[in-house]
């Protein structure tokens, strides 16, 4: 080791000179190793190998670790497989089978109940020469990302198989081999993955670890009941290791048009052989046998009876050293019976799967895996999703459960550590920190009743649907939002929830059409039973879980705010209620009325009037409308300096702080308020709509929630002159016509249709009968509420709820860390059970204070508020402290 260092030492001053010189020569494009490179291209590449070449000389290889590290939850340690599993060429009387460590990506798939015929894992082992590379973020994120969204795979699991550069010799073969044959077997054993749905990959040496495993199957698989995977993808294999030693790299034409170097390719050949490299050691058995050669010992899996060799891609640049090999071994697996596809990646250096980015190619990396993508969908069976992440997907299985009967337990009998229910933006958001944040092998399912994810933004249809809160600060806070819209559409809110939900792969935690209908707290057990109707199926499944999170908001989703409306029967028109809009419907050159003064009025009125014939806002009493900007110009100007992911957290970060101000000063100084308000309004009016009556409240501001238009879209409905306000009360509805009572705007309106956006009904929990070992059913409306997310003398129960005046979102994730936080807590100290105690008598609050007219019954709905832990959320910024670095002793009991 001291000679290597001396040598180091000794050669940096050519080295170092030899670089500047090779720096020069990339200035001018005929000088550059290959005319194709850009600038960039041709200077990375020789950074990358003065690195790789002083790793060599020092003989700096990576040292390992079973610590999770910044990979968090998604780090996994996995034990050694039954003994017995290692054979043949995996049984050496020094290197012996030991836990590794492996890398999730997105994060770690669900339990094997949950894994169902989409789910494809790519079981991907890293390159590095057997020297360097550890299967994390580090080295192999790009790969895992690439391999997700270009590829088509839903996860990736990268091991982190022990390296030959050990000091010790403790990597050396049949040690990387024996890992890899462990993570197989955890992934279709432990993880219940089928074997048709893994893509077998490796690239550089990690393609010599990825086919040896292959040939071990081959070998050894069937009396063992291992079968091999459904596709294999090499990418820049490393497939005859011994020329390393055998050969002069340098002598390669495209030694000049790579990275590698002599000494590196020598130093992982050496030491993988567990040899010193010099000259008569070279025909070790382990250099020139199939594990280590398998260019020149083609092999087939069919032997032994075993199906037919899976597909193989092959994957090489033709500007790298090993592109020879790479032609040959493709060409040499075909004529032995292989299904093959050899992919040249024009004028690529060596593995740009693995530093793509790094040194300029991370497009052409991206073709590749496209093109490999392509070819496993002609030859296989596996469900590889499209470039990039498709809209939406669902599956539904045989009795509401995918993927069979998982050890052999009855199919309404599944537990999990968390059952939640819904699938909205809440439930999505919650799943999210379960997964990242909680302890990591938390096993958790989101049931929905409906047969799509999305919540209110799946069921809601009506023209013009959007949010009225920021994006920004309404979406999920880990997952950016890629448009320039801040308020944005319904549409676009479904395909964003849809795609932040694939992208961490909690769209395979999610039961479709399961509805829950009533849970039983059993104190004995200790857990949760819930009785699930699921579609087609006729007797309720039972599931079973320890914590149960609610993710169902508090409106009633099966029906609407009910509002006396006289003679509204008579009437011979259209009516129609936006919580249930007809799909399709057509109201082109229809006169319509709209009754409502709401968030869904002022949405709808120039959605519609775009094509009706004539649209009216019929009112009881006006409510505060106040424009914002679809794209504004502070987080314009953000997106248009800064990196996305900077630009995003700053427009976060500005609406949060612009919105709590916003609501402070309206609270504060009311007056003030409605005159910037009524300014507002009046510029934007038509001459002949006066601001008084139509759009002078008799409330506040924030007594009742703002109303939101896009860039004043309302208002310019309204000059239009397709678009109208009345304001009065509703004496009766005629078969034709509503008649007004007198002292309203106008006497009679004469609709074809009639949308009444009279609110939403409120309902707590979903509807679902709570019990506690049977009891009577759990009156919300009686019970407090732990920190707005907990119920008293409920066990592990909790609910998520946003804020009144403010994104919903922000509120529901103040809940979620709240929730992570509890699960860490019992997993430290042992406890099973977390439940809410009142210890000393207090007044009571309402939940919410604003007096819209869906709220009015909000006492006899939602819990309770009360004072300290039990008052309700006001401010996001406190909330969230306290939900994180809080106190959790504070009236919650632990058992």
């Amino acid at each position: 080791m001291l000679f290597s260092y001396v040598y180091t030492f000794l050669s940096t001053p050519f080295i170092l000179s030899r670089f500047g010189f090779d720096i020069l020569l990339c200035l001018l494009p005929w000088t550059r190793p290959t005319r194709e490179w850009s600038l960039q291209q041709a200077v990375r590449m020789r950074i990358v190998r003065l690195v790789l070449l002083y790793w060599s000389l020092l003989r700096w290889g990576d040292r390992l670790s079973l610590r999770p590290g910044r990979e968090r939850n998604r780090f996994e340690v996995l034990p050694p497989q039954d003994p017995k599993l290692y054979q043949g060429a995996l049984a050496d009387a020094t290197i012996q089978p030991t836990s590794i460590g492996t890398t999730w990506t997105p994060a770690r798939p669900p339990p094997p109940a949950l894994v169902r015929p989409d789910l494809v894992v790519a079981l991907h082992f890293h390159g590095g020469g057997f020297a360097i590379g550890t299967g994390r973020d580090a080295d192999t994120g790009f790969t895992a990302q690439t391999l997700l969204r270009h590829l088509g795979c839903t996860h990736v699991c990268t091991p982190q198989y022990r390296l030959a550069s050990a000091r010790d010799g403790s990597g050396r073969f049949p040690a990387a081999v024996q890992d890899a044959l462990t993570a197989y077997v955890a992934l279709v054993r432990g993880r219940g993955v089928p074997p048709r749905q893994v893509v077998l990959s490796g690239d550089s040496a990690g393609a010599t670890v990825a086919l040896a495993l292959l040939r071990y199957l081959g070998e050894h698989g069937a009396e063992l009941g291992l079968p091999p995977p459904a596709a294999v993808a090499l990418w820049s294999p490393w497939v005859d290791v011994g020329a390393a030693l055998r050969l002069d790299m340098r002598a390669s034409p495209n030694y000049k048009t790579d990275y590698l170097n002599r000494e590196f390719g020598r130093w992982g050949a050496a030491a993988v052989a567990g040899v010193d490299g010099v000259e008569g050691q070279v025909d070790s058995v382990e250099l020139n046998g199939g594990y280590l050669a398998p260019l020149h010992h083609p092999f087939t899996v069919s032997d032994e009876g075993m199906p037919a060799p899976p597909p193989l891609f092959v994957q090489g640049g033709d500007r790298e050293v090993l592109w020879d090999d790479i032609v040959l071994l493709e060409r040499r697996y075909r004529e032995a019976g292989w299904t093959t596809h050899l992919h040249a990646s024009p004028h690529c250096p060596h593995d740009i799967l693995l530093l793509g980015p790094k040194i300029g190619f991370a497009a052409e990396t991206e073709e590749a895996a496209r093109a490999a993508r392509k070819f496993f969908l002609s030859t296989t069976d596996i469900k590889l999703r499209g470039s990039g992440l498709p809209v939406s997907r669902r599956v539904h299985m045989a009795n509401g459960i995918p993927n069979g009967i998982p050890n052999g337990r009855p199919d309404d009998g599944l537990f999990f550590d968390i059952l939640i229910i819904g699938a909205g933006i809440s439930g999505i958001n919650a799943a999210y920190r379960i997964q990242t944040e909680g302890p990591a092998d938390t096993t958790y399912a989101i049931l929905e009743r409906r047969s799509s994810l999305g919540g209110t933004w799946d069921l809601f249809r009506y023209p013009g649907i959007r949010s009225d809160s920021d994006i920004f600060t309404f979406g999920f806070p880990w997952y950016p939002w890629k448009h320039k819209s801040t308020l944005a559409s319904g549409d676009q809110i479904k395909a964003y929830m849809t795609q932040a939900a694939q992208s961490q792969g909690i769209d395979h935690h999610i039961l479709y059409d399961h509805s829950v209908v009533s849970a039983n707290w059993s104190s004995a057990d200790k857990n949760w039973e819930l009785q699930v109707a699921v579609a087609g199926r006729d007797q309720p499944a039972t599931f079973r879980a320890r914590f149960v999170l609610l993710g169902t908001g508090y409106y009633d989703y099966e029906k609407p705010l009910e509002t006396e409306i006289p003679g509204i029967d008579r009437f011979a028109g259209k009516v129609i209620h936006p919580q249930f809009w007809p799909k399709d419907y057509d109201y082109t050159n229809k006169n319509v009325v709209i009754i409502g003064s709401g968030a869904t009025a002022v949405t709808l009125l120039p959605a519609m009037a775009e094509t009706a014939k004539h649209v009216t806002m019929l009112q009881r009493s006006p409510g505060y409308i106040f424009s914002l900007p679809s794209n504004g110009l502070i987080t314009a100007l953000l997106f248009a300096v800064l990196p996305a992911a900077a630009a995003h957290y700053l427009s976060r970060m500005f609406w949060l702080v612009t919105g709590h101000l916003r609501t402070w000063f309206c609270r504060t100084w009311p007056g003030l308020a409605k005159i910037v308000i009524r300014r507002a309004t009046q510029r934007q009016l038509p001459p002949h709509i006066p601001w008084d009556p139509h759009f002078r409240p008799r409330y506040n501001p924030w007594e009742q929630r703002f109303c939101a238009c896009v860039d004043g879209d309302f208002f310019a409905a309204l000059r239009s002159g397709k678009a109208d306000v009345a304001t009065g009360t509703i004496r009766t509805v005629t078969a034709d016509a509503i008649e007004l009572n007198p002292g309203g705007s106008v006497a009679a309106l004469r609709p074809d249709v009639i949308v009444t956006a009279t609110g939403l009904r409120l309902r707590f929990g979903g509807g679902i009968a709570f019990r506690v070992d049977g009891g009577p059913p759990v009156r919300w409306c009686d019970r407090f509420a732990w920190r707005s997310a907990m119920l008293q003398d409920v066990p592990n129960l909790l609910f998520l709820t946003g804020y009144e005046a403010a994104s919903w979102t922000l509120g529901a994730d103040v809940s979620a860390r709240l929730l992570v936080r509890v699960l860490r807590r019992m997993r430290e100290t042992g406890a099973q059970v977390a439940v809410p105690r009142v210890r000393a008598p207090m007044p009571e609050k309402s939940m919410m204070s604003l007096t819209s007219t869906y709220l009015k019954n909000v006492r006899e709905v939602l819990p309770k508020g009360g004072t300290g832990v039990w008052a309700p959320k006001t401010n996001y910024f406190a909330d969230m402290a306290r939900a994180k670095w809080g106190s959790l002793d504070a009236d919650l009991e632990f058992s």
